[in-house]
């Protein structure tokens, strides 16, 4: 399917440096939390992990916080839960457009993934991952670069085969080569992923609609825009049938496709997709977030250029009152 695929996407014909490239929805690895005993820790933990897969990332971070104290102040949990959890709160963090944070976290991890622990190497992979993408969302881009080649080469070090956590990592790195002007080896980075991820799922999964997403977005950027729209429409359907429309995945994707045909001047689809985009992302991750307000601009900038001055004065308000509120709650 990868190889078929392939072959109907037109190569770059240069490779010059664009803005903007890549989806910031994407999944880092994770490492589960082994429990020693069913402790009230583990139990949130595990809230934590219901509730980050449903979408809900706040109500995840509050447990992930509330199992971090726990396990620091419990001398028999081991460090191994310490990385693993920290991991955890690292990808959330950065879902919430808490970069900073999030690689406050993810170096913490790392640390501890690095004193010859049991499962050292999968947690260093993990940290290493969460790292690259806090930097990514910091553009930061040169050591987002250096964290993922990193994390790759732990895997390769040990002899493993490659995995969905390798591929995971690949995919990531596709999108910051493309940020640094790589686009020939992001393009490689993501069908090698796209490959993996087909290798070792059969049918529709959330880690094929992000990689078909991400690169979506590379060949949107070079102009390609029906190539964008047929690969974003795949990775649409990988992610409502699993995780439903009512997920930061599925919204975020619904607002690339809604850009696709705004540059496509289809401007009466890309309003419908861009509002619902915004009602599900205002449900998922709250009125304020940083990704609901570019949805918002995004908006606005369609409303402006089908001659709706008010339309577009009205998002443009919205998003600067719930960019106000999102400040003063912090």
């Amino acid at each position: 399917m990868t190889m078929k695929l392939l072959r109907s996407v037109r190569r770059p014909p240069s490779t010059h440096s664009l803005p903007g490239i890549g989806n910031p929805s994407f999944m880092a690895s994770e490492v589960e939390v082994q429990p020693h005993t069913d402790s009230v820790a583990h139990h949130l933990v595990r809230l934590g992990d219901r509730a980050h897969i449903a979408g809900r990332f706040g109500k995840a971070l509050l447990n992930y916080k509330r199992a971090l104290k726990i396990f620091e102040s419990d001398h028999e949990a081991g460090p191994e839960c310490l990385a693993a959890c920290l991991n955890k709160i690292s990808q959330v963090c950065r879902e919430q457009g808490l970069y900073r944070e999030a690689e406050v976290s993810a170096r913490r991890a790392l640390e501890l993934g690095e004193l010859r622990l049991p499962d050292g190497d999968a947690l260093t992979v993990s940290a290493l991952n969460n790292l690259g993408a806090a930097y990514q969302a910091q553009e930061k881009f040169v050591k987002a670069e250096s964290a993922y080649v990193r994390a790759l080469g732990v895997g390769t070090a040990r002899g493993a085969e490659p995995d969905a956590d390798a591929a995971r990592t690949m995919n990531n790195l596709g999108v910051v080569l493309s940020h640094l002007g790589k686009e020939s080896e992001a393009i490689d980075m993501f069908a090698g992923a796209l490959a993996i991820f087909e290798s070792l799922v059969d049918g529709l999964h959330p880690d094929i609609g992000i990689t078909l997403s991400n690169l979506a977005a590379l060949y949107r950027k070079l102009g390609y825009l029906d190539i964008a729209e047929t690969l974003y429409v795949r990775a649409n359907d990988n992610f409502v049938a699993v995780l439903g429309t009512a997920h930061p995945h599925s919204g975020m994707n619904f607002a690339a496709l809604a850009g696709v045909y705004r540059e496509q001047e289809r401007f009466d689809e890309a309003e419908t997709l861009f509002r619902y985009a915004v009602t599900v992302l205002e449900e998922t991750l709250g009125d304020g977030h940083t990704r609901v307000r570019a949805v918002m601009k995004n908006l606005a900038e369609l409303y402006t250029r089908m001659g709706r001055p008010k339309d577009a004065f009205r998002i443009e308000a919205r998003a600067f009152e719930a960019a106000q509120l999102m400040e003063g709650g912090h």
